[in-house]
């Protein structure tokens, strides 16, 4: 017996603990860690080596980085997931030692390490490589560059990514101001900075991108916007932006752009599953300013004329979503978009009686 052990003590450990059983499973947690640790490490160095590439206008550079970034991401997650079983295990592992002095001895062996935290400082420096490649504005890498946005934030959680999508938003938001039917006029700010000699570029800001590429490229923002918004644990990511993107969405939906109305439906779907009364109030600011002629009824005589909650625009810029989104470009007001899009979000809205 052990000095200081008492007999039911003794007991307890010769029931529970077998020392060879228990040394056989810290030797397998070891391994699991090294394992784990070498993994982490390479997942580590790929990301360092092709992050710098998400900036290059070399299409088939930029997508395989992005590639390779998002199965980095994917594998410092799983470390990250793998440590915490580890950790839960060796809590365990404590408890059953506590009744054995021997096995304290042996629990000993697995050391405890401070360096799991990967995930979040690695996406802390592939952020601004990210925006870039968005704001390079080459189209098959922008969308690639979008999916992988939306699928690091589901991954990183939401609450990592408010402040920079506060910051570097507008570089996303930006790619639904403009119809891809209509031109807008460069402005000066905007005009292509001065190429030194020994550098060169696929293409400038005059060079425009066709129609159909930034139609797949505003369905693959309105996505991101979606999936982003429906995911509870990405959703926070939005709190910060929600009336800017509820009011750019909402001009889209209400656009007679029909190759983005189901996208815009869904995003909007996403952004009412965070605030349903901000989506209600910048649609059926819209949906019953175009209905003029028809006066709707306070579902009971409590509540105030419609009119007095919602004032018809004087001009389209008066609309709530051009006031929280910002003017947008071509995205012109459709009735039938309107009302498609009210009756698909709202139905209960239709219920109100008319005189």
């Amino acid at each position: 017996m052990i000095p200081g052990q008492s007999d039911e003590e003794l007991t307890c450990c010769n029931d529970l603990v077998n020392p060879e059983e228990w040394e056989g499973i810290l030797l397998k947690l070891n391994d699991n860690r090294r394992y784990r640790r070498i993994v982490a490490s390479i997942a580590a160095s790929c990301l360092t080596a092709v992050t710098p590439l998400l900036a290059s206008e070399k299409e088939p550079a930029c997508l395989i980085a992005l590639q390779t970034l998002e199965d980095g991401i994917i594998a410092l997650a799983k470390v990250e997931e793998a440590y915490r079983h580890e950790r839960e295990t060796r809590e365990g592992i404590e408890e059953v030692a506590s009744l054995c002095h021997r096995l304290k001895d042996i629990l000993g062996i697995a050391e405890e390490s401070a360096d799991e935290n990967r995930l979040l400082p690695a996406m802390n420096k592939i952020w601004p490589f990210l925006v870039t490649c968005v704001r390079n504005g080459v189209p098959v890498p922008v969308r690639r560059c979008l999916k992988v946005v939306s699928n690091v934030v589901k991954i990183c959680g939401g609450d990592f990514f408010s402040r920079r999508f506060h910051n570097d938003g507008f570089h996303f938001w930006k790619l639904l101001t403009t119809s891809p039917f209509k031109r807008r006029a460069i402005t000066k700010d905007e005009k292509a900075p001065l190429l030194l000699p020994y550098r060169s570029t696929s293409r400038t800001l005059e060079d425009p991108i066709s129609e159909s590429s930034t139609l797949k490229i505003q369905a693959a923002m309105l996505h991101v916007i979606a999936n982003i918004a429906h995911d509870k644990r990405s959703s926070s990511a939005f709190k910060v932006v929600l009336k800017k993107l509820g009011g750019l969405v909402v001009g889209v939906a209400c656009s007679g752009v029909s190759g983005l109305h189901d996208a815009s439906i869904d995003a909007l779907s996403g952004l009412a599953s965070i605030d349903p009364d901000l989506i209600w109030l910048l649609l059926a600011d819209v949906y019953y300013s175009l209905k003029d002629n028809e006066e709707v009824c306070p579902p009971n005589s409590i509540f105030p004329e419609l009119v007095e909650i919602l004032p018809p625009p004087v001009s389209p810029k008066d609309y709530l979503y051009v006031q929280y989104g910002g003017q947008t470009y071509g995205f012109d007001i459709d009735h039938s978009s309107v009302e498609s899009a009210f009756r698909k979000l709202f139905p209960e809205g239709f219920s109100l009686q008319k005189h």
